[in-house]
């Protein structure tokens, strides 16, 4: 059923691919002062999806970008490198494209693929595009930021001039984000949840992660597993951002960095299996004492600490009999399954994709009806907004910005989960929010009484947002009944 529905996903999302490129192709076609934006649009439309990677300082951000691309990609040297907006694009050579606020942009080469230094003041910068041949990057685009916080505004203050600002300058569109995977390790602060709102994303565009989960609560050697704790914490945390994001997983950074970046050697293995006998508080000597070797012989401190280094106290804890039990093999794949980094890997590459079409194709249409205030592009646009519009496929794109504006303004709005659902629907009764397996009497008789809330709503105060929401419902359910060929 899940594969069916990627499928489907997947045609509808190629489909609607075509139909934005030729609506971009029709608007360069305009003349001159269309050129640009018709290039930027075009640029947008062909890329890969790209998902920023957002939270507060030292939340685990550039640690997952490395896991995401499976590759050291993210500065880790320079403060100046670690404080900019990056967007990483699959290219060679590899190479820094440094774009200033006064837009000139200066070309540096990336000596070992990592940025290094800049060749301009940091609060001169405008953000950074990095070109690495990266498989990855072929189809997964990212962009790593400084942070989210009152406490270091300079570093907001970048992010949310790219992010958000930055999405509302047609000049900028190749550099938009599709998605958002937001990484916290507390409750979400008001500034976050302002944050969030502020993106227009939806919660099908954006992923929570609970980050640094292998050290929850008491950490790896208390009573509980942490990562079961952070599991449970992550629940409560969706529901209190339901509005905004649309699951939260937890990860360990570090197991996913470590186990998708070569940092696991035979040695490490070796290693981590000599500590399977250990029971916890011998474990916990060894971590401690000066001289390991008087816990379990031809042990250095140097290597105690690298193997720390590299899976962390959850990882010997947790993962020693892994590597005693599977070896390399074994061990790995518990690190990658463990840590949460498949889970949200799949979410992003699997389920995101068609939502982060729908995303992008709304910024396509806000950006021809911001083009209609020039007046000496005013008919020619117009004409690629009106055949774009009549074709089938932009009902969902309209419904889907309907989505994007009621969550925006009315978070808690009863149409929120019916639009959500109309979305992902592939079916009638997904539509109408009855089981899928429910037989067609039983949808028809949902969809007539979804049809007949729309039009109780009419009669009570809605915002704009909800109001437009309402109507694009209406359009949906009767698409639905004509489905059913009722």
């Amino acid at each position: 059923m899940v594969a069916d529905k990627r499928q489907l996903q997947q045609e509808r999302s190629n489909d609607l691919a075509r139909l934005l490129q030729q609506a971009v192709e029709a608007l360069g076609s305009g003349g001159p002062a269309l050129a640009g934006p018709a290039n930027e649009l075009a640029q947008l439309v062909n890329r890969p999806m790209r998902v920023a990677i957002i939270g507060r300082l030292k939340s685990g951000k550039s640690t997952l970008v490395n896991a995401l691309t499976e590759t050291h990609i993210a500065a880790t040297g320079s403060l100046e490198c670690t404080m900019a907006v990056s967007v990483y694009e699959e290219g060679a050579p590899a190479r820094a494209e440094v774009v200033g606020l006064d837009e000139a942009t200066e070309t540096i080469p990336l000596t070992g693929g990592v940025l290094k230094e800049l060749p301009r003041p940091l609060d001169e910068v405008d953000f950074v595009r990095q070109f690495v041949p990266i498989a990855r990057l072929r189809t997964l685009g990212i962009i790593d930021t400084p942070g989210t916080a009152t406490l270091t505004v300079e570093n907001e203050a970048r992010t949310r001039r790219t992010l958000i600002d930055g999405a509302k300058d047609t000049k900028r569109a190749s550099s938009w984000a599709d998605g958002v995977v937001f990484l916290s390790d507390s409750a979400p602060r008001d500034d976050e949840r302002t944050f969030l709102a502020d993106l227009q994303m939806t919660p099908l565009t954006t992923i929570g992660v609970v980050s640094r989960a292998d050290s929850f609560g008491a950490g790896a050697f208390g009573p509980v597993d942490p990562l079961q704790q952070a599991a449970t914490y992550a629940g409560r945390i969706a529901q209190q951002l339901k509005g905004s994001v649309g699951v939260m997983v937890p990860l360990s950074g570090l197991l996913a960095e470590s186990a998708l970046t070569g940092r696991v050697r035979g040695e490490t293995v070796r290693q981590l299996a000599a500590l399977a006998p250990l029971d916890r508080a011998t474990l916990l000597d060894f971590i401690e004492v000066g001289d390991p070797s008087r816990v379990v012989e031809g042990f250095s401190a140097a290597e105690r600490d690298e193997l720390l280094d590299v899976v962390g106290e959850y990882g010997l804890m947790y993962g020693r009999r892994a590597a005693a039990e599977g070896g390399p093999t074994g061990l790995m794949e518990w690190m990658r399954q463990t840590s949460g980094i498949d889970r949200l890997t799949e979410i992003i590459t699997q389920d995101m994709p068609y939502y982060a079409m729908l995303q992008r194709a709304v910024r396509v249409v806000d950006v021809l009806e911001d083009l209609e205030s020039n007046p000496a592009a005013r008919d020619h646009v117009r004409w690629v907004m009106s055949v774009l519009l009549s074709q089938p496929a932009m009902e969902r794109v309209l419904l889907y910005r309907s989505f994007i504006r009621t969550v925006a303004s009315s978070p808690d709005s009863q149409l929120v989960p019916r639009i959500s659902a109309a979305i992902q629907a592939t079916i009638p009764a997904e539509t109408a929010g009855v089981d899928p397996s429910a037989p067609p009497q039983a949808v028809q008789e949902a969809l007539r009484r979804e049809l007949g809330v729309m039009r109780e709503l009419a009669m009570t105060p809605l915002s704009a947002a909800e109001d437009e929401a309402r109507e694009r419902l209406i359009v949906a359910y009767q698409a639905a009944w004509k489905q059913l060929g009722a």
